[in-house]
């Protein structure tokens, strides 16, 4: 009946990037983005979020593997958008990268790049790894679709926008910074909303992201008697 072999991969420093591509009709492979996947649960496998771009270390070399991948696609009369799914290694200072899942669709890292993209009108440049701004400068996120907790049930999508705005988290146009809200339909009958915290820096991205979860526990702190 034939079968699959899968080799397990060890090492002291694993990551989980990602690539997004899309092959255009006239064949012109373009790669929209890369991130660094962060994974959870009992398996360690749920998706729970991603960092934009991915590590400076290799997100060039990821670029370029994954054109090599598209190729091979496109000879295929593969079009469209699709994810390449890596599993990166380091060892000896040296990262090796195993691409182990293709996903012919839009994928959990398409939402937030495109947010990200009609909120600053910036590009991905992939010979650099970089997004960068019509001015030059650069921008960074951390993105999430599964931020929950069960103090945050009740919480109404208005009482969200005004605490985000009374401590000055909502995205900025001015300053093309912030955090920018999704899911919130979600919010009050299951706690769940999603997000994706724009920064100058990886760490303002995440500062932001951090800053969100300590304001919503505090507003949403259960009194004790």
């Amino acid at each position: 009946m034939g079968g699959i072999v899968e080799e397990f991969i060890n090492a002291e420093t694993i990551t989980s990037p990602s690539v997004q591509v899309r092959i255009n009709p006239v064949g012109e492979i373009c790669i929209i983005s890369t991130h660094d996947q962060v994974l959870g649960g009992e398996s360690g496998q749920v998706f729970i979020g991603a960092t934009f771009p991915a590590k400076e270390d290799y997100a060039v070399e990821l670029s370029k593997i994954s054109i090599k991948l598209a190729e091979k696609m496109k000879s295929k009369s593969v079009l469209g958008r699709f994810g390449i799914d890596f599993m990166s290694i380091k060892q000896n200072d040296i990262w090796q990268h195993y691409a182990i899942e293709i996903n012919l669709r839009k994928g959990g890292t398409t939402h937030p790049f495109l947010m990200l993209q009609f909120l600053t009108n910036g590009i991905y440049i992939q010979d650099t790894g970089e997004y960068l701004l019509s001015d030059g400068n650069k921008r960074y996120y951390f993105a999430t679709d599964n931020l929950q907790k069960e103090q945050y049930k009740g919480m109404t999508p208005p009482d969200l926008l005004d605490i985000v705005m009374y401590y000055g988290l909502h995205y900025d146009h001015k300053k093309e910074e912030g955090v920018m809200f999704h899911l919130i339909s979600a919010l009050s009958q299951f706690g769940k909303l999603g997000l994706v915290s724009i920064g100058k820096t990886p760490e303002r991205a995440m500062a932001y992201y951090f800053k969100v979860i300590e304001v919503l526990d505090k507003e949403t702190e259960i009194k004790q008697d």
